[in-house]
């Protein structure tokens, strides 16, 4: 792997494939997600989001910016993660594996009672380790973690009964870790025109101060960046009806060392996850979305997609973590 020549020092690789693509039965928790910006043969847009979390949790949903509509749905069930190469099963439904043994090639199968995708995903590029190495600071202790930033998606997207061909782009994210903390996070990624893809964040603590932050940059010839110094200004916010949570749908990013000056707007605000509406004893939501991005790396102008991940832990984190270790042990 090639290393940006300004960037922090980076160990050797802490993630290796097709070994780590699968689950690892000791962490404490682990997830796989999958973001997708899709069109179909009309030219109309929809985006989509399909994770699965260990010990047991589904959440997939599909949002229509043309209509205005955004569709959840929240599950949990029997589950089959095995090691190794990706071979994830949920349920009778649902099946995310590796199609090809010899390439980064995948088939999802991700359904709900009135949602669902069936793709075809490839990546164009290499793992991203996120950090340089794969391992990261996060909420409490270091995570795993490693994306495939590129991805070329084709399939099929059901919505209310109606089965419709699409193709389109993604990203797909993959952590693990043995400890979860209080905080938060605000968590973006970015597809630059030029072949660049750009993933940043920062660890919030529950009385709104930063605890960490980090940037890992891929350029179009796969040499890699990673560094701390990086500032985020929220611009406007959206506040959801239904939980009262108020989220950043304008951001804007800067980092001194590329020239990386970014403006992040969310394609449509109404894209919350609500937990609650299958735990009611819990009062946890996040906002999953997609965004376009606007702005200047390394003193070019700059433009792109991406997608956005902004939570904040309840007060009641260690009861929401509680009840879903339970429902993922014991599931309906």
């Amino acid at each position: 792997m090639k290393i940006h020549e300004k960037s922090l020092p980076i160990g050797s690789p802490r993630i290796h494939f097709p070994q780590d693509e699968g689950a690892h039965p000791d962490a404490l928790i682990e997830w796989w997600y999958g973001n997708f910006s899709l069109t179909d043969s009309k030219g109309r847009e929809y985006e989509a989001v399909t994770a699965y979390f260990a010990p047991g949790l589904k959440i997939v949903a599909l949002s229509d910016p043309e209509e205005q509509r955004f569709h959840q749905e929240i599950s949990f069930s029997t589950r089959d993660f095995a090691q190794g190469m990706l071979n994830l099963r949920w349920g009778d439904s649902d099946h995310w594996f590796r199609s090809d043994q010899n390439a980064l090639s995948y088939g999802l199968e991700s359904r709900g009672n009135n949602i669902g995708l069936n793709l075809n995903i490839s990546s164009k590029k290499p793992p991203l380790l996120v950090g340089g190495d794969g391992l990261v600071e996060w909420t409490e202790g270091n995570s795993y973690y490693y994306s495939l930033t590129r991805l070329q998606v084709e399939g099929q997207i059901e919505l209310s009964g109606r089965k419709v061909d699409v193709k389109g782009t993604g990203w797909m994210d993959h952590q693990w870790m043995n400890a979860m903390g209080m905080p938060g996070w605000d968590w973006f990624c970015a597809q630059l025109d030029d072949d660049t893809e750009i993933i940043f964040w920062q660890i919030v603590k529950p009385d709104e101060t930063v605890k960490s932050r980090g940037i890992t940059i891929m350029s179009a010839d796969n040499l890699i960046y990673h560094g701390q110094d990086i500032a985020f200004e929220k611009l406007d916010s959206w506040v959801s009806r239904q939980s009262g949570n108020k989220y950043g749908i304008l951001w804007r990013v800067k980092e001194k060392t590329r020239g990386l000056d970014l403006e992040i707007r969310a394609k449509y605000s109404e894209q919350e996850i609500r937990m609650f509406d299958v735990l009611p004893e819990t009062n946890f939501a996040f906002w999953e979305g997609s965004t376009t991005i606007s702005g200047y790396l390394d003193g070019k102008k700059v433009a792109g997609k991406g997608y956005a991940e902004l939570l904040r832990a309840p007060l009641n984190a260690e009861v929401t973590l509680v009840a879903l270790l339970a429902a993922g042990s014991n599931p309906v």
